[in-house]
């Protein structure tokens, strides 16, 4: 089997478990473990997955705290994010779902945009605290409305069946939603699956979706899709998104593909 065959089938297992051992694909292909121990290291070099003992998990995983990941490629997502303004209107309604793009959203939002009379309808309770009015500011008219559910922490959000139910009582302009993957043939994913059944109903109830990806995104496969390709009607990443092997296949699948700073 041709090399592109084998990390295809390895991305595919990763989506569907969360995790590959270096045994499970010698026994799938009749390889050496030595060929696929270099399949993997190409991959991680690509940052496509991180390698493990035995073998290997998706990179988009990530295994840190809320207040590591937000931290990291913030300039990359200050950029997206700053490109993003320029897609809103004032007086949208807007879905934003929790993670440390939709916070680095959060803070561009919160600054001298322009755009007033916005309905930020959220579950993460640091893009709600960013974005509320504050006592002696100027009002822009910001509404911002906090979703039912549980409360969990890393980050701070709601989530659970009163927050899917509360999602279905809106209808909005827009959602603005981060993966911890994306990918040409699978789309925009999510590693935690009730992070993606949010997502998801964040979509469906949305007039369009925009996807804000980093270029450690691009052509990673997680655990579970929220918004297809077709659905997109823009993804935005960074100029370093173009050194990935994902990334042709991303713009050909996604007409709106953005590079931010370009």
């Amino acid at each position: 089997m041709w090399q592109e065959e084998r990390q295809q089938k390895i991305r595919s297992l990763l989506a569907a478990y969360g995790q590959v051992s270096i045994d499970r694909v010698v026994d799938d292909f009749g390889v050496s473990r030595e060929t696929i121990r270099r399949d993997l290291m190409e991959m991680e070099l690509a940052g496509e997955l991180r390698r493990v003992r035995g073998g290997a998990v998706p990179v988009a995983r990530e295994d840190t705290t809320f207040g590591v990941r937000i931290t990291l490629r913030l300039q990359e997502k200050r950029t997206i994010c700053a490109t993003a303004l320029g897609f809103l209107e004032s007086g949208q309604t807007i879905f934003m779902d929790a993670g440390s793009t939709s916070s680095a959203m959060a803070e561009a939002l919160a600054g001298p945009t322009g755009l007033t009379n916005l309905t930020i309808i959220t579950n993460s309770i640091d893009v709600a605290s960013q974005l509320a009015e504050k006592p002696g500011e100027l009002s822009r008219g910001t509404r911002i409305i906090m979703l039912a559910g549980n409360v969990k922490q890393d980050p701070m959000e709601t989530y659970g069946e009163a927050t899917i139910n509360d999602i279905q009582r809106y209808r909005a302009d827009l959602a603005l939603l981060a993966p911890w993957g994306v990918d040409a043939t699978m789309g925009a994913m999510n590693y935690f699956l009730h992070g993606a059944e949010i997502a998801r109903a964040m979509v469906r109830n949305s007039a369009k979706t925009i996807i804000l990806a980093d270029h450690s995104k691009m052509g990673v496969v997680s655990r579970s899709v929220f918004c297809e390709t077709g659905e997109m009607a823009h993804l935005i990443t960074d100029a370093k998104a173009r050194q990935k092997p994902g990334f042709e296949a991303l713009a050909a699948a996604v007409p709106g593909l953005v590079v931010a700073g370009e």
